[in-house]
């Protein structure tokens, strides 16, 4: 009898508590499964610094040679030839100067209706007119520039570079030749599309180091 009354009351104890109690349960199960959850994650997971990775090797990574030569050349600036290094140049053509030196500003360009720079100047000239070396030197290159025409470009001392663009089609010089001064290269042309709104002219540069340099510093112009 007494047994019977027991299990009543447990019956009944389930009966009014059995929502609690399947509450509590779920939640006991929600966390056990989490806890193993997140240990077997750490355990497949281990954390691997990368300085044990480099102390374990004794391997460091290096920069590329590319970022190097960057990193080396960080700091130059270029600068204006000075007197000990100027290079002594002669009039490619008898012309006066139709278009100015504008390679750290923009200016009007009236071929193509835009502001550009220009890293040299136009010498007034005669089409067919001879165009001559400013300077003694070695021809660089020959070559049809697409924006201004048929270019020779001549090596001189100390970094130098003289470039004759919108020359005619037919030049007399091929690279590797040696020239004087006044030696004819060819003549002038009408090749230069980004400055067909010009009269005949030359297209003259200097460049000290790859760095444009106003020609006029040489002709006479400082």
């Amino acid at each position: 009898m007494q047994n019977e009354n027991k299990s009543k009351g447990f019956r009944a104890f389930v009966k009014e508590k059995g929502y609690y109690i399947v509450l509590l349960l779920c939640a006991v199960a929600v966390g056990t499964s989490g806890y193993f959850l997140l240990t077997r994650d750490r355990a497949a997971v281990p954390e691997t610094p990368t300085e044990s990775v480099t102390a374990s090797t004794g391997v460091q990574t290096a920069p590329s040679q590319k970022t190097a030569d960057v990193v080396a050349t960080q700091g130059d600036e270029p600068t204006e030839p000075t007197s000990a290094t100027r290079l002594a140049v002669q009039r490619p053509v008898d012309g006066a100067t139709v278009t100015g030196f504008a390679a750290d500003h923009l200016a009007y360009n009236t071929t193509t209706r835009d502001w550009r720079t220009h890293e040299g100047i136009d010498l007034q000239a005669e089409a067919g007119q001879k165009v001559t070396a400013a300077a003694a030197g070695t021809v660089y290159t020959v070559y049809e520039d697409e924006s201004l025409g048929m270019t020779v470009v001549l090596r001189h001392a100390d970094g130098y570079t003289t470039h004759y663009s919108n020359l005619a089609e037919e030049v007399n010089v091929t690279a590797g030749q040696s020239v004087a001064a006044g030696d004819v290269l060819g003549t002038v042309g009408d090749t230069a599309c980004v400055e067909t709104a010009l009269e005949p002219h030359l297209h003259f540069a200097v460049y000290q180091n790859n760095v444009p340099v106003d020609p006029e510093s040489f002709l006479g112009g400082e």
